[in-house]
């Protein structure tokens, strides 16, 4: 499971510092059966031009056997060490593991020149290379899609539009229903919980506000993770559903 260790409602706590001189380590817990969970670590992930690192996930690549972890951040020229100077616009980098131990260095992934990026979020389509892509656009506050047959690495087609127009919006978190083939959907954060949408069309989607009932209440910036039967029979013996 990984995370970050900014704590928003610490005390000073301040937006510029966040950005500017915030954690480049992500947070990380490992598990074996979703019950029992190690210690915290906090592997350093960026370079130290880096202004924080935010929103981590991680994809794993059967052809190379490691996870692709990506985030986002903004980066500072190298002889702004206090960085009080001009940043780049915030994008999403990455770097790869075998262990959540050692990590390649960061590259960029995505960085665009007009449009800061962060909370990108990944979902996967069923078949080998087809994903979707969730991106927030921090100018407009506001979450495009996109999707690709040629995996991580390949082109990316942009959905036109937003998933909805109402703003703000961000903090991504995507999956697929477990009951009906072909319908997803993405919750999205309107800075005090999250908001639930679907489509039955992913690749050109329509997305509308969901009237599916029971979704949590008072949950920002996560995922959603699908469960094996068998884990879910553990997880519910040991915490009532």
């Amino acid at each position: 499971m990984l995370g970050t260790d900014l704590d928003v409602n610490a005390e000073g706590f301040s937006w510029d510092d966040a950005v500017t001189n915030g954690s480049r380590g992500i947070v990380v817990w490992n598990s074996s059966n979703l019950i029992d969970w190690s210690e915290s670590t906090l592997p350093i992930v960026e370079n130290t031009t880096a202004g924080m690192v935010w929103a981590p996930s991680a994809v794993y690549d059967d052809d190379t056997s490691q996870y692709f972890v990506f985030w986002s951040s903004r980066l500072f020229d190298s002889s702004d060490t206090s960085h009080s100077g001009n940043a780049t616009l915030d994008r999403i980098r990455y770097a790869t593991t075998q262990d959540f131990v050692t990590f390649s260095d960061a590259q960029d992934y995505v960085a665009l020149s007009d449009t800061p990026l962060i909370d990108q979020e990944f979902q996967y389509l069923g078949t080998s290379g087809s994903f979707a892509r969730f991106l927030k656009n921090e100018t407009v506050n506001l979450v495009y899609q996109e999707v690709t047959t040629g995996g991580l690495f390949g082109t990316w087609d942009r959905i036109s539009g937003y998933v909805t127009d109402d703003s703000p919006r961000e903090g991504p978190a995507s999956f697929e229903d477990n009951v009906t083939p072909g319908l997803y959907y993405v919750l999205l954060d309107d800075y005090s919980n999250y908001i639930p949408y679907q489509t039955d069309d992913i690749q050109s989607p329509n997305w509308s506000e969901s009237n599916t009932s029971s979704f949590p209440s008072g949950l920002r910036h996560g995922c959603v993770t699908p469960l094996l039967q068998s884990e879910y029979d553990s997880l519910t013996s040991q915490w009532s559903a």
